[in-house]
């Protein structure tokens, strides 16, 4: 892959990593869920500072510099 023009640089949870130009956040929810073997259903995203609604994870591509905050949602009190 080139790096120029085939992908962007990303910020998940303070590692940069790379990713295809015009990812989704979903997809690449998918590869941190699969990778980190979370449940893909019990993660909340955050795209610099700002939380991501679950309903917006297919129709919004990531940019170059997004800076990704990816929690695991658990249960409790």
């Amino acid at each position: 892959m080139n790096k120029a023009t085939d992908s962007i640089d990303i910020s998940i949870n303070d590692e940069t990593k790379q990713v295809a130009i015009n990812s989704t956040v979903q997809s690449v929810i998918e590869i941190y869920a699969e990778l980190a073997g979370a449940d893909v259903n019990a993660i909340a995203v955050a795209i610099n500072s700002e939380i991501v609604p679950r309903v917006r994870w297919q129709s919004e591509c990531c940019l170059a510099g997004d800076k990704f905050e990816i929690f695991s949602v658990v249960a409790g009190g």
